[in-house]
């Protein structure tokens, strides 16, 4: 367990590997244990930084209001402390957005962007969902009545067809919420909430990728492809839905490991 002071936040992290860094941003209410699966195969020819945002897992949660602006300085004083050149930055959902916000500020800390399942604005019924989810963790309801609300939203129905491992997902995602700061997460909407993500991309110029999942019901496929063209970043669709890391993990590395080779060659 790590933990660096970084604009003015304590902050965990886990690093491992070596080789070309790789940041990887995790997703609103999400700790860097959603990147779990796919740590050893990125820190087998990387050196891979897995982060909590400030207001998630283990990192601490300030009592000012957030913004996409603030974590990307978070994210990129992390960066600067540890005494990086450049790293490959991967996001996810709100890690994407900071991930970014990032490029667009600090152009000559990032080699290259991944974005997942990442919109272009936040459509009303994300609005509506998030809202519902972060009201109700706030009023402190069951986890497992949490899990039971959002599983469907996160996951594509096919992952969730088999009962047995719906059941199993629903109770894994209850023993986080049981833990999670909602505080956190609602500075993490609200922050979401009042960016502009279209705005940063044509301050982007390193090379970029853009996933997303064709049965997203979170991020509909337009929203992160409207996004992905406005940055002029490479495409990929995948079978699946909003959580790709755990959803889809092979084929999620599979587009992420053959991108960042085409970058380090």
């Amino acid at each position: 367990m790590t933990y660096i002071r970084a604009n003015g936040t304590a902050l965990h992290l886990e690093m491992m590997g070596r080789g070309d860094p790789v940041l990887l941003l995790a997703d609103i209410g999400e700790d860097l244990s959603s990147w779990t699966f796919q740590l050893g195969t990125l820190a087998s020819c990387h050196f891979v930084l897995a982060l909590d945002n400030r207001g998630s897992g283990r990192s601490d949660s300030p009592a000012e209001p957030y913004t996409i602006e603030t974590m990307a300085q978070d994210a990129a004083s992390l960066i600067d402390l540890i005494g990086l050149d450049k790293a490959h930055i991967i996001g996810h959902g709100m890690g994407g957005l900071i991930a970014q916000a990032i490029a667009a500020r600090r152009p000559g800390r990032v080699k290259s962007l991944i974005t997942i399942c990442t919109p272009a604005r936040l459509t009303d019924e994300q609005r509506s969902i998030y809202q519902e989810w972060v009201k109700a963790g706030e009023e402190g309801r069951d986890p497992r009545a949490i899990s039971e609300l959002m599983t469907p939203w996160v996951f594509s129905p096919q992952f969730l067809e088999n009962e047995r491992w719906r059941e199993h997902v629903i109770k894994g995602r209850a023993r986080r919420y049981g833990w999670t700061c909602w505080n956190g997460v609602r500075k993490q909407f609200e922050a979401m909430l009042r960016h502009d993500a279209v705005k940063d991309c044509g301050r982007i110029s390193c090379p970029s990728l853009a996933v997303w999942g064709k049965d997203d019901r979170l991020v509909p496929p337009s929203s992160a492809r409207e996004l992905a063209e406005h940055r002029g970043a490479r495409t990929v669709q995948l079978d699946g839905g909003h959580m790709l890391p755990l959803e889809l993990l092979r084929s999620l590395l599979r587009e992420e490991m053959t991108f960042l080779a085409s970058i380090d060659r």
